[in-house]
Formats: structure tokens, C-alpha cells, sequence
């Protein structure tokens, strides 16, 4: 038999181990260089802490599934090939050594299924794989070339290319022995078959070299992967295990009373990389460059500054090589660029391996507004008004009662009123915003829900928050917690997603106690329960736009789904739900410069009116603003509407309302 010797395997093992502890060793320099961030694991390094962390869900799902990488079929299904080829083959090449101790690895029904036919399809489904990877990389999509391009894939993926095919030409070798033992290999007997005419001991030899050779290409790979690209293949299933458990962005508050050991003042944002946390610095070392989050990104989209693939690209190149203290990073990433960010969290969605560029970018954007009070000139007027006059509509000719003129609306009464109607202020001051207000007075009115409202007009401070003033955030933020505190509010209906967010995601943090729902989801109940009657009309085509802050950063996609179906027809657009493309309002954008080459409202609003849908849906204030705006300059006929309107104008008539 051209049998391997104990000799050889005992070599190759010890080879193995030096490999292993320089794949260790690579990442414990390079984990040395992200503890250099802000603790996020707590102060200690400790096991609770970091276990405390831990999101299962998400590990499963996008590191061992993949789930986010199947978003694209041909790239994912090769990622999968490769994944799970490559497990059923390290455990195969793990039981071979046993050979030498007297151990049939073919024997039975385990060799011939998993040690033949099942490591024979898996080392075919690599070679697929890993030929699919290499050939894109050759011949590269545009979003893996956009702005940077990420070197050391390619080598590492010919590398890993040659091990496979040297792994079926030793397979060969082995196979043209008469006595060798294997169930199921049909690639390598069919190989085998042609090889036997070249000699005994070009046999002999061929099975010796081959064995070797696959090994020690497969000792390197192993070696070179903490040191190389090709670490995103542990650090991203880590990466998704340390993901936030509630999607999108999640900005902690700044404790601005808090001094560190030395005494200083608390960091304001970031400047440079060690002003970032230990998690963020995690999502910059685990990023592929792949330009998914570019892809998605409407800011990118629409011919603006902004890349979210180059701020993490750039940012990875400064952590590379060490540049942790450059303060000069934020002047290279650019103000103009910070700023287009409208928080939308699309590219936390489309991220593979979990990564969130949005928070990096508003790190970033916080030191400007607080540390160097930089920051667009119509976001500072808007952040001046918010300042001075409790709202941030700089102009706005609006008074805060016109909203309920020739309404009867009652204001909350503590310890009697079951929810606080939350106007909040793009309803209060914007004339069309006012109208979802009334329709949604009617609503309550008609289901017979206790509500009542505030009698001045409250900002949530959102605005503030995403735009970098998070001092600004927090002192709006406790006022309307002590105000809701005083008044004894236990519910919340919300008409706008920014408010829900932050009430429901940032408000807790501070204090807040109550519970929050959109407007859109308690009519949804309220539909449900058959506390609220509608009419529907089959014949009308409604179609629906996913306010970025209720389906990406909450999850919420069906309820309002049902609400649209309860009216009309629903037709879906073709980015919907968690994939949905912004309408340019969130991260204080409203009142941000545009530029670029197209409106990000107008991208979405031509895309909506594409579908030949008769109405334009959607359950956000500002969501509403925007596409109104834009879909104005194609029709003068109203297109847009909120959730609400159209279950108002869907009531039955003489529909008679319910007592409070």
C-alpha cells in the first residue's frame, strides 16, 4: 500500500501546532490593538462581561448560516459551499491519523458515507466555492473596487484554491493503489483510473509529494489567516455573537459629569481611532471592504460625499497600521461626509459580518457639533431653534394649536387618561404633518380609546441627538421625563418613527418608564380587536414605504403591512421592508444640504409612483414631508399619504365615535 508513516504524520502535526500558535498568536496582537478602544466589555476583561454580551441569535444566524451573506444567491450559496465543504473536511482529515494506530477510517457504513461520498461531495462544493470567490475577485464588481480595494484576498484565495485541488490529486495518488480502501470518491477513482499508467514508483513517489505538499499549503493557510483578510472568518462569526441584540443604531448616552482616572472630562465623539469603543474597533478589523453597506447607503447612492464602505475602509487602514492616536483621522474622513449620513441603518442591514458604520459615523459626528462646534450652517439654525424655541422648524409660520382647530381634543388628565397622544413637533409645525394628527384624533375618536394630549407643544430632542448635540438631547430628554413623570403617563401613541425611537430605544437610559407605541401599530390593534371599523376598497393600489426607523432600527414591517391591506390593495415596491431605501430626512437631513446628484426623496418617490400604485403610504411625519415633496414635481394629484389618513377617510360613515 502507498501508505503514509507515523513518522510523516507526527512531522506534520507538530507543523500544525506551530501554525496554530501563529494564528493565535496574530490574534492576540491583534486583539492587543483594539483593547486600545473605550471599554465596551466592561472595565475588566472578565467572562460575565463578555458573556453578558453574547447574541446567539445573531451568531447563528449570520456567522454559521449566513444569512445576511444570502441576501446575494450566487455570492452566498459559494460562502456556504465553502463553509460547510470546509467543515466536513477538517473533520474527515482530523480522523486520518487514527490509520496509523490501527484504525479503519473506511470501514463500515461511517466510511463509506463520510469518509468517502460525504468528504467527496464536500471537497467538490469547496472547489465550486472557492472557484466562484477567485473569479469574482479577478473580474471584481463595482462594489468591491469603490473607493478602496481591500489587497489579500486574491492571494489568499488562489492559495486556498490549490489546496483543494491538491487535496483530489493526492486523494488520486492514493486511490491507484489496488489495496487502498474508499467508498463513494468518484472524482478520485476517475482520476486514479488515468493515473495508473505512470509506474509503480512515480506512484509511490507522486503519493508521497502530494501528501505533503497539500499539507503543508493547507500548515500555511492556516498560519497566514490572523495576519491577512482572510481573519473575517473568525472574527466574523464573533463580530454577529457581539451584535447588539435590538437592531440599528444604538448610541449610548455621554455621562458629561463623568471624569476618567486621570481626571479628565469625558470623550465627545471621536476623533481619532482610540476614541472609539473596543466594539467598534472590532467592526473596523472584521470588515470585508466588500461596498454592501456602499451599495445600500442612500447618501452614496445619490452621488454624495458619504461612503460608508471608505469610513470604514479608511478607518481599518489607521487601525493596520497602528495609528490609534491620530487625531487627523476625522479631518480625513471629511465633514461633508459625516453629515450626509441620515441614520437610516441600511448598512447595518446589509453588513455580512455585523458591523455598524452608522455609529462609527455618528462618533464621528458628535465631536464635531460638541467638541468643535462644526457642523452644516441650516443643522445649526435648526439646532439654534431647538435651543431657543423648543422646536427645530427654523420659519416655520405654524402655531401650535392650529393643528385642532374645529377639534374638540382633550388634554391628559393623570390617573384618568389611558394614553398620551404624542404631537411632536414635525406634526405641530409642518402643515401637511398637521393633517395625520387629525386623522388620528378621528381614529381614537371612532375606537372609543382614552387619550388625551399635552397642552404645549414638546420636541423629544431626536433631532438634536442624531445631528451630534447629544447635550442638547439629554436636557430636552429629562425635561419630558419629569413633565411625564409629574402627569403620572403610562402610554404613549407616537405619529412620527424618530419620536417612537427615541422614546422606546434612548429615553429608557435616562429614566423613562412608560411603554411607547406607534400610531400605526395601535391602529393595527385596534383593527384587529374590532374595536375600529374600516371599509376596504379592493380596486385601489396602495402601495407602502418603510419609514427607516420603524422597520430597520424596530422591526416593525407586518403591522403596518396590515393596516395598508385593511384599506386597499397593497402592492409592495422592490426595496421593502428591512431592505427599504430611505427618504433622506433622518440624521437631521430634513434641514441638511442635499447636493450630490439626485434627492434622496425623489430616488424613493420615483420608485413608489413606478409602481402604478393610485396611493403612496407610509407611517412616519417625516417620511410623509418628504415624499410629498418630491412626488409633487411628477403630479399635482396628492399621492402621499399617512397610514392614518387613510384609515380615517376608510370609516364607515355616520361611524359613531366611542366614549373616552
Amino acid at each position: 500500500m502507498y501508505s503514509i508513516s507515523a513518522t510523516n504524520y507526527v512531522i506534520l502535526t507538530a507543523l500544525l501546532c506551530g501554525a496554530l500558535f501563529m494564528f493565535l498568536q496574530g490574534l492576540r496582537k491583534r486583539w492587543a490593538l483594539l483593547a486600545r478602544g473605550r471599554p465596551w466589555f466592561g472595565q475588566t476583561l472578565s467572562r460575565p462581561a463578555v458573556l453578558a454580551k453574547l447574541n446567539w441569535r445573531a451568531f447563528l444566524a449570520r456567522g454559521v448560516l449566513l444569512s445576511r451573506l444570502i441576501k446575494r444567491p450566487a455570492s452566498g450559496i459559494a460562502h456556504l459551499l465553502l463553509f460547510f465543504g470546509a467543515i466536513v473536511e477538517i473533520a474527515g482529515h482530523g480522523l486520518f491519523p487514527l490509520s496509523w494506530l490501527g484504525v479503519d477510517v473506511y470501514d463500515g457504513w461511517f466510511g463509506r458515507f463520510v469518509m468517502g461520498g460525504g468528504r467527496e461531495v464536500a471537497g467538490i462544493a469547496m472547489l465550486l466555492g472557492i472557484l466562484f470567490l477567485t473569479l469574482r475577485r479577478t473580474f471584481p464588481p463595482e462594489r468591491l473596487t469603490v473607493r478602496k480595494v481591500r489587497h489579500g484576498f486574491l492571494s489568499m484565495e488562489l492559495l486556498l484554491l490549490l489546496i483543494v485541488i491538491a487535496g483530489f490529486v493526492a486523494e488520486a495518488f492514493r486511490l491507484t493503489d489496488p489495496a487502498a480502501r474508499g467508498y463513494g470518491e468518484f472524482l478520485g477513482r476517475g482520476m486514479a483510473s488515468m493515473m495508473r499508467g505512470l509506474g509503480a514508483d512515480l506512484l509511490v513517489t507522486g503519493n508521497q509529494a502530494m501528501w505533503w505538499l497539500h499539507g503543508l499549503m493547507g500548515v500555511a493557510f492556516i498560519a497566514l489567516i490572523a495576519r491577512t483578510p482572510m481573519s473575517h472568518m473568525v472574527l466574523g462569526p464573533v463580530n454577529s455573537a457581539l451584535a447588539n441584540r435590538r437592531s440599528g443604531i444604538n448610541l449610548p448616552p455621554i455621562d458629561f459629569e463623568a471624569e476618567d482616572d486621570a481626571g479628565k472630562e469625558p470623550v465627545f465623539g471621536a476623533a481619532k481611532l482610540a476614541d472609539l469603543n473596543q466594539k467598534h474597533l472590532i467592526d473596523l478589523s472584521t470588515c470585508l471592504w466588500c461596498g454592501r453597506c456602499h451599495e445600500a447607503c442612500p447618501a452614496a447612492q445619490t452621488g454624495k460625499p458619504l461612503s460608508p464602505k471608505n469610513i470604514m475602509a479608511t478607518c481599518a487602514e489607521y487601525l493596520e497600521r497602528s495609528d490609534i492616536e491620530n487625531a487627523g483621522l476625522i479631518d480625513a474622513l471629511g465633514q461633508d461626509a459625516i453629515f450626509n449620513c441620515t441614520t437610516c441603518g441600511a448598512c447595518i442591514e446589509q453588513c455580512p459580518v455585523s458591523n455598524n458604520p452608522a455609529e462609527v459615523v455618528l462618533e464621528f459626528r458628535r465631536h464635531f457639533v460638541m467638541d468643535r462646534s462644526e457642523m452644516p450652517d441650516t443643522m445649526a439654525a435648526a439646532n439654534r431653534n431647538l435651543e431657543s424655541r423648543g422646536h427645530p422648524f427654523v420659519g416655520t409660520g405654524a402655531n401650535p394649536e392650529d393643528w385642532r382647530k374645529g377639534l374638540d381634543v382633550p388634554l391628559f388628565a393623570p390617573d384618568e387618561t389611558e394614553y398620551l397622544l404624542w404631537i411632536g413637533c414635525s406634526v405641530t409645525y409642518e402643515e401637511r404633518a398637521q393633517q395625520i394628527a387629525r386623522a388620528m384624533v378621528s381614529i381614537l375618536e371612532a375606537a372609543g380609546v382614552s387619550y388625551g394630549i399635552l397642552e404645549e407643544a414638546r420636541c423629544t430632542g431626536d433631532p438634536a441627538k442624531m445631528m451630534g448635540n447629544e447635550m442638547q438631547f439629554q436636557e430636552i430628554a429629562t425635561g419630558n421625563i419629569e413633565a411625564f413623570q409629574e402627569m403620572k403617563v403610562r402610554k404613549v401613541i407616537t405619529m412620527c418613527a424618530h419620536c417612537f425611537n427615541s422614546f422606546d430605544r434612548y429615553y429608557p437610559e435616562l429614566g423613562a418608564t412608560w411603554e411607547t407605541v406607534p400610531h400605526s401599530v395601535l391602529i393595527d390593534r385596534l383593527i384587529q380587536s374590532g374595536r375600529l371599523k374600516v371599509a376596504r376598497n379592493d380596486a385601489e393600489k396602495i402601495t407602502f414605504h418603510d419609514p427607516c426607523y420603524l422597520a430597520r432600527h424596530n422591526d416593525i414591517v407586518d403591522e403596518t403591512r396590515s393596516v395598508v391591506a385593511a384599506v386597499g390593495r397593497l402592492i409592495e415596491m422592490p426595496r421593502n421592508r428591512k431592505d427599504s431605501f430611505c427618504c433622506g430626512a433622518g440624521g437631521g437631513n430634513y434641514w441638511g444640504g442635499q447636493g450630490g446628484t439626485a434627492r434622496i426623496s425623489d430616488v424613493r418617490a420615483e420608485e413608489a409612483l413606478a409602481t402604478g400604485a393610485d396611493k403612496i403610504a407610509t407611517s412616519c411625519s417625516f417620511c410623509l414631508l418628504m415624499l410629498t415633496s418630491s412626488a409633487s414635481k411628477h403630479t399635482e394629484e396628492r399621492k402621499v399619504f399617512d397610514i392614518a389618513e387613510l384609515v380615517a377617510a376608510a370609516l364607515p360613515p355616520g361611524q359613531e365615535a366611542g366614549v373616552r
